[in-house]
């Protein structure tokens, strides 16, 4: 593990309330000693996020995500920012792409939030000054005895594990630049409320709320060198997939009429 992502037994001294990401149940600190020859669970499926009608993404999957799902902004209860979330279902508590066998419907995209699962990064309060620590955690009761673990039983890392820790090295890396977008959109007032209105193939209309989107007149009247910037580091593609993504409020609805037969 990286210096910045220890494991348990270099916390211990540490007290440290761990909040769950939205989805998760109990998360504890991933222990290459503790978790030695443990894997994912052989049963592992999507049942666990099949009541999230909704959930955060990097701007890096905007372009992938924008085929199946819409892909909206909201404000973060805690933190305050802006975060785009991928929308999966129109009701509460039902997430659209996951059967009742917890399958994930077939070739559309997963989010890299529901990949990385049952493992997260917390973020370790640091002094005033310093960069937070982050530290690798798990939802143990996810893990099993594996013929595949993690770490083996001297607690050196498998390629099981080499492959986990770069998806979430990846999450990371890319929810920095998501929110520097996020901030670049509010800075810019680009960000406004809107009420999305699905409307099915049959005609059957459905309107949602408290969401915002990128206001497409004023980012069409920005100046040459914010969208030059914007360009550069790959955000406009990001906006447009966004935007394009909003189309897919009618799916959801022929979906959602579909699960009610």
């Amino acid at each position: 593990m990286t210096d910045d992502k220890k494991a348990a037994s270099e916390t211990e001294s540490q007290s440290v309330k761990l909040v769950s990401p939205p989805g998760y149940g109990a998360v504890v600190p991933f222990d290459k000693n503790k978790h030695a020859g443990k894997g994912v669970r052989a049963d592992y499926n999507f049942a666990w996020c099949a009541s999230l009608n909704a959930v955060y993404i990097n701007a890096v999957e905007f372009a992938r995500a924008a085929t199946d799902f819409p892909i909206a902004f909201t404000r973060d209860e805690r933190s305050g920012e802006f975060l785009p979330v991928a929308v999966l279902g129109l009701r509460k508590d039902e997430n659209l792409f996951v059967d009742a066998d917890g399958n994930w419907r077939r070739l559309s995209y997963v989010p890299a939030y529901f990949r990385r699962h049952p493992f997260c990064i917390a973020e370790l309060p640091a002094a005033e000054g310093e960069a937070p620590q982050r530290l690798v955690c798990v939802q143990e009761d996810q893990l099993a005895e594996s013929e595949a673990p993690m770490f083996d039983a001297d607690g050196k890392p498998t390629a099981a594990w080499e492959s986990a820790q770069k998806l979430l090295e990846a999450v990371e890396g890319a929810r920095q630049q998501t929110r520097a977008l996020c901030k670049r959109l509010e800075s810019l007032e680009l960000l406004v409320p809107f009420d999305a209105l699905a409307t099915s193939r049959a005609g059957k209309q459905m309107r949602l709320q408290g969401m915002l989107r990128v206001d497409e007149e004023k980012l069409g009247k920005l100046g040459g060198k914010e969208l030059t910037q914007m360009m550069s580091k790959g955000e406009l593609r990001c906006l447009y997939a966004h935007l394009i993504s909003l189309e897919n409020f009618a799916r959801l609805l022929d979906m959602t009429t579909e699960a009610d037969k």
